[in-house]
């Protein structure tokens, strides 16, 4: 029975390339082989089969490959009279596009040799690919077997390219005569060389050729920075030896000159030069000289300037700067803080250059570029302008109106959001008949602030008002009509109110709230459009939105809102619309967006619908085709059965063509609603792929080849390349004209993955990619981690932390580090190894100064070690005397530390903080301390030592981060109503992201802040204020003999004006009036959300403000008669203090003598109201003693108004 000696092997060819399957097989009686692809006897003009062995051996050689004909199982059968046996063997053919990275390439074949017989002949071979190729050879389509001639003809395995893999025959005769051919093959694929031939003659036979160049170099052209390789071949009988000199310098090494061919890499070439390939033999030495000459970029343009601006467009105007024509100018622009790249203006012919379309006074930045056949060149310098003004082309937004008094009001809003230009102000139109004409309304100018005050209205009226912005150039439009009810305690009107669909017997319906209004009810009125007489009245609690059900499907309704307080109704709202659906079983999907995706597909978004419960089920994406708005042909249905599905891509459609879309789901049930039209316009029709090779080379750049796409449509206009690191965001995009094939990119990491995106554009946009990823080889980092330092410290160990080398420098994923520590007392260094960048070092001796580096480690090996930092342990640790020591509030420049003492701790030992290379000394008998004056957003740690018994050990420590500076700006005074005795107050704003839990309105005595000389709020104890407020909040409308610090307001967000001293209660706390002829500040303190301790943020102080007497002296000089009534009572008031005056200090010379240990103990309480005290705490435990000393010496005085 035949078995096999040999079977064929799968091979992966390149089309328009060669392989060859060898089969060979054993038996009695011999058998013969034959071969058949797909079941039938291999059969073609490129289909070779040749016998070895007496017919026991086949190969079958395929030449030239092609694509789709010859991929297939071939199968080798080996037949006898008793049986026949078969091995199948797979081929891949590959195009030039598809070929790997890593595919075997020939870098030196076999060339033509003549030899004289009984000597030794060598074929050259060298062949390089990823993972290294290992080479066979072919003589006469056959292959060389090698050990069946006693070691005669044998394969080199050793020594350096080209010598192995070369093919060395001893003592060669006639047979040894033919066409080699040596065959590269890897896991990637096979590739084999040209052939050549070798001949064998006798010494009077054997022809002796000087050399001559076969191959010789060639110039070329670089772009600076770029690489070229340099091919020389020289043939000749004796084979000549080949190198390479530049002018008097030889570029090879003289004792390893290379046979017959030489290759000259050169890379990063910013300057042109000769390059001169030698051959060399027994018969002569010839020289050709090939020149690499380095293109040359346009120089930038000089002299960028505008020469005029309109609200719309820039002109511009510059110097070419090149003293050679360029073949056009790119003009580049951009709006001044946008985080987008320039837009582009190509083509243009002329130095000057006018751009439309901008928005206007917003400020742009220009540039340009000259581009040459070479390239683009460097941009100018950047040139900025602001565009010119226009009107507002919108009205002010979130328009509202909130009441003072009865004949004030507060108008607040936001700018325009397209105010084209600068707001000089605001006018505002007001009118209690709204029904008469425009120009009887009265009118209200304010600059641009987004805030004011209307006086002088009417009590009890309902006034309307619409206002605008207005900038140099013109009015803006109108914002709708709002209306305000001047009666106090009702609340203004909602704004923001809006409705929408939601079912077929469903609207939502959602408004903003009305400012601070106590707001207790809303009252609703609906109708349908078509019986407005017929009007429903609904009555609910406070909220922001509220559904209403229970209406007809298919139909139009209008809706009004009035907001309700403990004072009455205030004003409706103008009607909203909105038109229920169908009567269907469902809501339609929410949120239905629709893209081009490219010429023929479109990509659709949508969220659920509301309220869908079942499980089974699915949507309808139905896409229509529009032609002048109508449908023009039967719509597509996109079936998704999948209720979590958010999104399809409807594909096959005509380029440049506008279709209508419309999504609906569907149940068991049946379909639902479907959702409102979006229509789209697909793109142009775009050219399809370009074909694109990659080689990389050395000094870390890589060759990017490629050829025009297969597919174009239209004009083709160019390419363009995106590439960057796969762990990099950004792409670095490069654009060419449609005659460039290649660019070489230089300055690549190593050890990195690169991805690769090339493009053909024509003029409706930029076509399909081709995508290629290429890796870098790996080598041990360059540099060293960077900012090695100490994150913590005791005295037995340390906490390291480090960053990773720079990108460019790490070579390859660092896959550990190694920290090396020793005594600098020592000689012997110690070592451990990470994975993360940081490390506690433990086991360290106290009291000891260690030298500590860190190295980072590739695949390849270890870079560098980093500059050595040096750390001191702590001394041995005492019994730990301090326990529960912790952060009790964190501000953005302080921190309040507390911890517990045992009873057993002697008190006259003090304590010490330490932080961040600063110390301060604490009382033994505290248990908090107030660390000031440190920086916001930053970390630090704090350890608490003592100093008793010298140890000065570490006894315990913490870590925290300050809080991030939110309030920036200091509240100011906005107006002070005489009226009302209130101050309002501008709030400062928080950036909309913060995470704030509560914000407090502080006032705070200036008498306390000149005092303790804070700079700011966070000098005092602002946790200690808040605890105490919120235990004794009631105290709060009290009025103390001293002022004291206190809490007006806790609100959950900030308005941008709060009215300070008016008497109401916001979350428990008291907005008490302000006394009058005292001088306060006041700040904001924002509460945040911070899991760990309590954490605040507050504003700077504002400036001092004041009341004087309210118009009481006024009203007396109006009215002398009050005179004859205040005067006795003033002169009754001035006798008992007189008679309590000399009671008391009697009194007090009495207790001198018989009691001088209490009258001590009195005295000092009464100093100590006299000394001005700080903490708002101490002053209300002195303000309770003072009443009950007082309690003792009370006088009456009985007249008519009671007792005095």
């Amino acid at each position: 029975m035949p078995s096999f000696v040999r079977s064929p092997d799968d091979q992966t060819g390149i089309s328009g390339g060669v392989v060859s399957f060898v089969c060979q097989a054993m038996g009695e009686p011999r058998p013969r082989i034959t071969w058949t692809k797909k079941g039938k006897k291999v059969s073609s003009q490129r289909f070779e089969v040749k016998e070895f062995d007496g017919g026991c051996g086949s190969v079958l050689r395929i030449q030239p490959l092609r694509t789709n004909r010859d991929e297939a199982i071939y199968e080798c059968t080996a037949t006898n009279s008793l049986a026949e046996v078969t091995a199948t063997a797979k081929l891949n053919v590959l195009e030039e596009d598809q070929i790997p990275h890593g595919f075997p390439t020939i870098d030196m074949g076999p060339q033509l040799k003549v030899v004289e017989r009984t000597t030794t002949a060598t074929m050259l071979c060298a062949a390089s690919g990823n993972p290294d190729p290992e080479i066979h050879w072919f003589k006469d389509m056959l292959p060389v077997d090698i050990s069946s001639n006693s070691g005669r003809i044998k394969q080199l395995r050793s020594g350096g390219t080209p010598i192995r893999g070369a093919l060395q025959i001893e003592n060669s005769n006639m047979s040894d005569e033919g066409k080699y051919e040596c065959v590269a093959v890897n896991s990637a694929g096979t590739r084999f060389s040209s052939p050549a031939n070798l001949y064998v003659r006798d010494q009077r036979e054997v022809r002796r050729v000087p050399p001559r160049f076969s191959i010789p170099p060639t110039n070329h052209e670089v772009m600076p920075g770029g690489s070229v390789n340099l091919t020389c071949v020289a043939v000749g009988s004796p084979m000549p030896f080949v190198k390479w000199v530049s002018g008097e310098v030889g570029l090879s090494q003289e004792n390893h000159l290379p046979v017959g061919r030489n290759v000259l890499e050169l890379t990063n070439i910013h300057q042109s030069a000769n390059y001169t390939c030698v051959a060399m033999s027994d018969l002569g030495v010839i020289e050709a000289t090939a020149q690499v000459a380095v293109k040359a970029l346009p120089k930038k343009p000089h002299f960028l300037g505008v020469v005029e601006t309109t609200a719309t467009s820039v002109t511009l105007n510059w110097e070419s700067g090149n003293a050679e024509p360029v073949s056009y100018y790119l003009v580049q622009y951009r709006p001044k803080l946008s985080d987008n790249g320039f837009q582009e203006v190509d083509g243009v012919a002329s130095t000057r250059y006018s751009i439309g379309g901008l928005s206007p006074f917003s400020e742009y930045e220009f540039r340009v570029l000259a581009v040459n056949s070479i390239g683009r060149g460097p941009p100018s310098s950047v040139v900025e302008t602001r565009t010119g003004e226009q009107a507002p082309s919108s009205a002010p937004l979130h328009v509202q109106a909130s009441l003072l008094s009865s004949s004030n009001i507060l108008v607040q809003w936001e700018p325009p959001e397209e105010p084209n230009g600068q707001i000089q102000g605001y006018r505002i139109y007001y009118s209690s008949e709204p029904s008469e004409q425009f120009s009887t309304w009265k009118i209200h100018n304010t600059d641009e602030r987004r805030f004011t005050t209307i006086s002088g209205l009417t009590p009890g009226l309902t006034y309307s008002l619409k206002m605008l912005g207005f900038t140099a150039v013109g009015d803006g439009p109108f914002s709708d009509v709002l209306q305000i009810k001047t009666q106090q305690g009702v609340p203004s009107q909602p704004s923001g109110f809006e409705a929408e669909a939601e079912l077929d017997t469903r609207i939502m319906l959602s408004w903003l709230w009305p400012g601070q209004d106590p707001i207790i009810s809303y009252e609703l009125l609906y109708w349908e459009a078509s019986s407005p007489e017929n009007k429903h009245r609904v009555t609910f609690n406070a909220a922001g939105s509220y559904a209403v059900d229970g209406l007809k499907p298919d139909t139009v309704y209008l809706f009004s809102l009035a907001a309700r307080s403990e004072k009455g109704l205030g004003v409706f709202t103008q009607p909203a619309e909105a038109r229920t659906t169908q009567s269907m079983l469902g809501a339609p999907p929410r949120k239905v967006v629709a893209e081009a995706l490219n010429s023929t597909a479109i990509k659709v978004t949508w969220m659920p619908p509301l309220f869908i419960k079942q499980q089974s089920g699915g949507y309808h994406v139905i896409c229509s085709r529009l032609k002048n708005g109508e449908p023009h042909s039967q719509p597509l249905v996109v079936d998704i059965s999948n209720l979590r599905a958010q999104e399809a891509v409807i594909s096959g459609l005509l380029p440049e063509t506008t279709y209508s879309l419309t999504v609906s789901a569907y149940t068991t049930k049946g379909n639902g609603a479907l959702s409102k039209v979006k229509m789209v316009t697909t793109k142009g029709a775009v050219p399809g792929p370009p074909t694109m090779m990659i080689s990389t080379m050395t000094g870390n750049t890589a060759l990017i080849q490629w050829r025009p796409p297969k597919e174009t449509v239209g004009e083709h206009v160019g390419y363009q390349l995106q590439f960057r690191r796969t762990d990099e965001e950004s792409f670095t995009v490069k654009d060419f004209r449609k005659t460039d094939d290649h660019f070489t990119v230089t300055g690549l990491h190593k050890g990195a993955v690169y991805i690769f995106k090339l493009s053909a554009k024509n003029r409706a946009g930029t076509g399909e990619e081709h995508i290629k990823e290429i890796s870098t080889p790996e080598d041990v980092p360059s540099s060293y981690p960077q900012n090695l330092s100490v994150v913590g410290l005791t005295s037995t160990s340390t906490r390291m932390a480090w960053e990773p080398p720079p990108l460019a420098e790490r070579n390859g994923n660092i896959t550990n580090y190694v920290v090396m520590f020793r005594d600098i007392n020592g000689q012997h260094n110690n070592s451990n190894s990470t994975t993360e960048t940081q490390m506690t070092i433990q086991g360290l001796q106290p009291d000891t100064t260690y030298d500590i580096r860190v190295q980072a480690f590739t695949s390849k090996g270890g870079g560098s070690f980093s500059p050595s930092v040096q750390i001191k342990t702590m001394s041995t640790p005492m019994i730990a005397f301090t326990k529960n020591f912790g952060v009790k509030a964190v501000t953005k420049t302080s921190v309040l530390l507390t911890w517990d003492l045992p009873e057993t701790y002697k008190s006259q030992v003090p304590l010490k903080i330490l932080y961040n290379h600063q110390s301060v000394e604490v009382q033994g008998n505290l248990r908090r301390k107030l660390i000031t004056q440190l920086q916001p957003d930053t970390d630090y740690s704090f350890i608490l030592m003592s100093r008793g018994n010298g140890a000065g050990g570490l006894q315990q420590q913490v870590s925290i981060r300050t809080a991030p500076d939110l309030l920036i700006v200091k509240p100011t005074q906005y107006q002070l109503s005489e009226e009302e005795d209130i101050v309002m107050i501008l709030l400062p704003q928080v950036p909309a992201e913060a995470r704030v839990r509560w914000f407090y309105i502080v006032v705070i005595p200036e008498s306390q802040v000149s005092l303790n000389r804070w700079e700011n709020p966070e000098d005092m104890d602002v946790h200690e204020l808040i605890l105490e407020a919120e235990a004794d909040s009631h105290l709060q409308r009290q009025s103390p003999d001293l002022p004291q610090s206190y809490i007006a307001a806790k609100l959950d967000s900030l308005p941008e004006i709060f009215a300070l001293g008016d008497d109401k209660k916001y979350h428990g706390y008291y907005n008490r009036a302000l006394p009058v002829q005292q001088l306060y500040r006041c700040f904001v303190l924002a509460e945040l959300n911070d899991q760990e301790s309590k954490m605040f943020s507050a504003s700077p102080f504002s400036e001092s403000f004041m009341l004087k007497f309210s118009g009481v002296t006024s009203q007396a000089q109006e009215d002398p008669e009050m005179l004859w009534v205040m005067g006795p009572v003033l002169a009754v008031i001035i006798i008992i203090i007189t008679v309590i005056t000399i009671l008391l200090f009697k009194s007090k010379q009495e207790r001198k003598r018989t009691a001088p240990v209490k009258d001590e103990h009195m005295l000092g309480k009464k100093d100590a109201l006299v000394v001005p005290i700080a903490d708002p705490v101490e002053m209300r435990r002195l303000n309770s003693h003072t009443q009950g000393i007082d309690s003792s010496l009370t006088l009456c005085l009985q007249t008519s108004w009671g007792c005095v």
